[in-house]
Parts: structure tokens; C-alpha cells; sequence
């Protein structure tokens, strides 16, 4: 959180191969999540061409600055973005949760969240 108790938010992104969109239509579905919800707007750190069985500078970045305090929640299409691998997905989102993030992802298309409600792993 902020000084004024607001909410810091980010958005993790990974394609592979690279997209040269850089995700759009993901990065703009996160941020609408964002605005649903009345969070700022995300910060973006995104792994573009880079597999989950490799190193993730942009991932590694975000865990050390959620580890930092800096970020409160952070939006993702789904746990997938973090590894294909669903052991290693799984302790990623473990670790966030213990480092006090909550994660939140992109709703089904028909969700019927209410508003203000936030839909998080």
C-alpha cells in the first residue's frame, strides 16, 4: 500500500514465442480488471519470448519487488503465465500469498462476480 493506504498493483505477462503485440489483449483485459475493481493502474513486467523453462528476468524482478513490500496485488491471465509446469506454478502463487500479494486473474467471460468483489486464486 501506499501512503494513502491505496493499493500498489502490477500485471505479469509471458508469451512464448514472442509476441509481437507484446499481449494486448491480455494487458488490456488486466487493466480493465484493474479499473472494475477501482485499483490503479497496473504496472506491466512481462517475460516476451521467454519459456517457463527459462530463466524469467521480468518474473524474478517482480517476486523480489513483491518480496520488497512494493506491490499489494497483481494481475495475471492464470498461474500458467509463471510455468507450464503445475508444481512450479502452484509454489510461485504460494509464495506470492505468503509474501502478503494477493493475485488476481482474469474473470471467465461470463463471471458473475459482483461488484467490488475481487476474483483471486
Amino acid at each position: 500500500m501506499n501512503a494513502n493506504g491505496i493499493p500498489r498493483t502490477a500485471m505479469y505477462l509471458r508469451c512464448y514465442p514472442y509476441d509481437k503485440w507484446e499481449m494486448s489483449s491480455h494487458q488490456g483485459a488486466l487493466m480493465y480488471q484493474a479499473y472494475r475493481l477501482g485499483l490503479p493502474e497496473p504496472a506491466v513486467l512481462m517475460d516476451n519470448g521467454h519459456p517457463s523453462t527459462r530463466p524469467l528476468p521480468a518474473l524474478e524482478r517482480l517476486i523480489g519487488l513483491i518480496d520488497g513490500g512494493v506491490y499489494n496485488v497483481i494481475f495475471v491471465p492464470g498461474p500458467f503465465v509463471f510455468s507450464l509446469d503445475d508444481r512450479e506454478a502452484r509454489a510461485v502463487v504460494r509464495h506470492i500469498q505468503e509474501a502478503g500479494c494477493q493475485m488476481v486473474e482474469i474473470p471467465p467471460r461470463r463471471s458473475r462476480t459482483r461488484a467490488g468483489e475481487i476474483d483471486s486464486y
